[in-house]
């Protein structure tokens, strides 16, 4: 048991629930600490950062102009994380992706016919103050307490940089964070819009070549639309079935070179099978790895305000 000798928990201080600790508390009724570098202290460090504060209008772009590199389903994990720190109600991902995207196919709840960009302009249109019942009736609310909102099927008449950016100050109202799913034209308002909007910006990567060279070229492209953005992304790789290791090293090298930091998530079966996006239903690394990648990104929305 000597190395378990810890003191007991300070008040205020919650006592380990993971690993040995957290077993020999269970069994034993201890109020053993975590270790400090212990894989449930570091996540109780980056969970602290989830519920700190937020800059107005908070944003998160998830980016990159090659399809089915995994967008969609990062956004919508990340967003159920945050939510799950910052209660209901206090994220909403929206859709940007053109006609056809895989959006209303990942959300866990699918959003209803009038649950859609389309509804919630022609609101904004129709009165000077909309209110957060109104808001409320376009967003489909998700199990872990996010909200959803699609493009529907109209996507394309949502096209310009200026209805874009009437939506979100409208959600700014009642959410603390935006998570924008982007689509792969880098020539689309909507796309730049999310470039120019973002205090933070994370490109996944899959270890493909033509993964590789996209996420390369969006980084370049991103710069011409904000010079400054390169300062608040984070590039994450993601393995998975079909990867080439190979492309590691150089893929890193070339984002590096850049000033662009690399993280590592690791695989997630139902971001790759194309099921519908429960945050309980995702491994626990999975999860692990989302709550760290979500406090990185308030790391770099806080640099984005200084």
């Amino acid at each position: 048991m000597s190395t378990l000798a810890a003191p007991t928990v300070a008040a205020g201080h919650e006592p380990a629930r993971l690993g040995l600790r957290g077993r020999v508390n269970a069994l034993l009724g201890a109020r053993l600490t975590p270790k400090a570098s212990s894989r449930e202290a570091r996540l109780r460090r980056t969970a602290a950062a989830l519920t700190g504060p937020f800059p107005d209008r908070a944003t998160v772009a998830v980016v990159n102009v090659k399809g089915g590199v995994g967008k969609t389903p990062l956004a919508l994990a990340l967003a159920a994380t945050v939510a799950t720190h910052r209660g209901a109600g206090s994220v909403v991902t929206l859709d940007l992706g053109e006609a056809g995207s895989s959006f209303t196919d990942r959300v866990a709840i699918p959003p209803t016919d009038e649950q859609n960009t389309r509804s919630l302009l022609t609101q904004l249109d129709a009165a000077d103050d909309v209110g957060s019942a109104a808001v409320a009736r376009c967003l489909a609310r998700q199990p872990s307490g996010e909200d959803a909102l699609a493009a529907g099927a109209a996507t394309d008449c949502v096209a310009s940089f200026a209805d874009v950016d009437r939506l979100a100050v409208l959600l700014g109202r009642y959410r603390e964070l935006l998570v924008v799913d982007t689509g792969n034209s880098h020539l689309a308002d909507r796309w730049r819009w999310a470039i120019e909007a973002a205090h933070a910006v994370l490109v996944p990567v899959p270890l493909r070549h033509d993964a590789a060279a996209a996420a390369h070229r969006t980084l370049h492209t991103m710069t011409a639309v904000r010079p400054d953005v390169l300062a608040r992304t984070v590039v994450i790789i993601t393995d998975g079935p079909g990867d080439a290791p190979v492309v590691e090293t150089d893929a890193v090298d070339a984002f590096t070179d850049l000033g662009v930091p690399v993280c590592r998530m690791p695989f997630e079966p139902r971001f790759a099978s194309g099921e519908r996006i429960t945050l309980g239903a995702l491994r626990r690394p999975t999860r692990d790895a989302l709550t760290t990648l979500a406090a990185t990104a308030v790391e770099l929305m806080a640099r984005a305000r200084t």
